[in-house]
């Protein structure tokens, strides 16, 4: 491929030009000379989104700063200036704002800017944007007028009602956010917006979920497979991917969780890409339910100091938060509980509540203990509740796999599987025409490897093992 096509490639950038393909062709991209980007500048595009992915922020401003010194020699590259600096993740608010004015004074509309990088929340895409909430809310007709120079007048209204859902969402107002995103998916469906429409869809089957209504959430990621498919966009193919394993977590679908893991799952050592940040966060929650803890702090600590270089808020938040429960799974308690608490500066400022209660029964023990030392607060109480309300809603979340199938004996099976019929000890000593000390024996060694003293808790535990 020419220098030439590769620049070609970008007058159709925000349509049939993903991320995903600009990172396959990184290594064109960085082999272009100074000659080639001075006859094809729109290429300075593909090296700067490049290395923003490889998580090289330095030297992606210092690109950035050519850029600028070259938009004041050939006008026609001030807008590409203006799309790059808007993706850059350590940009502040009043930057990007500054740089919305200016193409709004200019009439210079940028359709389309790929701000939610294929991910399936618009407000922490490539930027993290989730701290201006109380601003969408205040400022509804100043927002829907910004957003018209970076989607298109069309989609504007129907951008905000996505944005305001998502902090609706987060501040456990999920009427509201039901009703708000509602609105934007027969909206995105109709006019053949992919990307938005993956991003509310997604966050549907999270209010969904929230309502312990698993079926309806995982009939919505085959929904979101059958648009793909249809449209043509398989550059979304590897998040969705990504989404699916997060709802076999809520199932204790074990063996997906490893297919997926061994096969499809980003590799932190190989070709590092914070496009891929979200399927990082759904890798650690897989890590943490196979018991590889060393693995989890790993990769937290390898994404941290990107997360707070870009501002990443919600990303830190739910980075150690995953990194308390592995902590408190691994019965590091004291670390876990340190973990917790860097994660509840977040919650307070910026009012994470669901980033919390989201990760259900594990997240409520850790609260418990919390609270026990810290005491009581109204702040506290109510993450409790909501938390509380997820464990038992989706009681198989993140349980780690401890026992496997081969320790149990076909006929413990059996009995097993007797129990959760209502049959008592009498009942399987005619199943199996044995004593009822034999029964009892069999039971004592079914509640040993189960942990459980009574019939319905043994059921229960094998359930949520897979065993039955």
């Amino acid at each position: 491929m020419t220098p030439k096509e590769l620049s070609e490639k970008f007058f159709v950038f925000s349509t049939s030009y993903f991320l995903t393909d600009v990172r396959n062709d990184k290594a064109k991209f960085y082999a272009l000379s100074d000659k080639d980007l001075q006859e094809n500048p729109l290429c300075y595009s593909g090296i700067f989104l490049n290395l923003v992915m490889d998580g090289k922020l330095d030297e992606a401003w210092d690109l950035l700063k050519k850029v600028e010194k070259l938009s004041s020699v050939i006008p026609d590259i001030k807008l590409l200036y203006y799309g790059l600096f808007l993706v850059h993740p350590e940009i502040s608010w009043n930057q990007f704002t500054n740089i919305v004015r200016t193409l709004r004074k200019n009439n210079t509309p940028l359709n389309n800017v790929a701000l939610t990088c294929e991910r399936p929340f618009l407000l922490n895409g490539l930027n993290d944007f989730t701290r201006i909430g109380p601003f969408l809310k205040r400022n509804k007709e100043q927002f829907i007028d910004y957003g018209k120079y970076l989607y298109g007048e069309e989609c504007s209204h129907f951008i905000y009602r996505l944005c305001l859902a998502e902090y609706e969402y987060q501040l456990n107002n999920i009427i509201e956010a039901e009703l708000l995103v509602s609105q934007t998916i027969k909206e995105f469906d109709k006019k053949s917006k992919s990307r938005l429409l993956f991003v509310a869809l997604y966050l549907q089957s999270k209010i969904l979920l929230s309502q312990g209504k698993i079926v309806e959430s995982a009939s919505y990621i085959k929904y979101i497979k059958r648009y793909i498919k249809t449209d043509g966009l398989e550059v979304f193919s590897k998040n969705i991917d990504a989404v699916e394993i997060f709802y076999a977590l809520h199932d204790a679908d074990y063996v997906k969780i490893q297919k997926w893991l061994s096969n499809s799952s980003p590799d932190e050592y190989g070709d590092f890409n914070m496009l891929d940040l979200y399927r990082y966060m759904i890798k650690i929650r897989c890590y943490i339910i196979t018991n590889k803890s060393t693995a989890v702090v790993a990769l937290a600590e390898k994404l941290r100091p990107l997360l707070e270089r870009g501002k990443r808020h919600m990303d830190l938040c739910e980075l150690d938060i995953l990194l308390a429960i592995s902590l408190y799974t691994s019965d590091k308690k004291k670390l876990a509980l340190e973990s917790f608490e860097r994660a509840l500066k977040y919650v307070r400022r910026y009012n994470y509540f669901r980033i919390v209660a989201d990760e259900g029964d594990i997240m409520l023990h850790i609260l418990l203990e919390y609270i026990k030392i810290k005491g009581q607060s109204p702040f506290l109480l109510k993450l409790l509740e909501i938390t509380r309300t997820m464990a038992i809603r989706n009681p198989l979340y993140l349980k780690p796999k401890q026992i496997n199938n081969e320790t149990f004996s076909q006929t413990e099976i059996e009995i097993l599987k007797l129990l959760e019929q209502g049959k008592n000890k009498q009942d399987i000593s005619e199943y199996f025409l044995i004593s009822i000390n034999t029964v009892k024996y069999h039971m004592k060694k079914i509640y040993g490897k189960l942990n459980a003293n009574a019939p319905h808790q043994a059921v229960w535990n094998a359930k949520q093992l897979g065993i039955i």
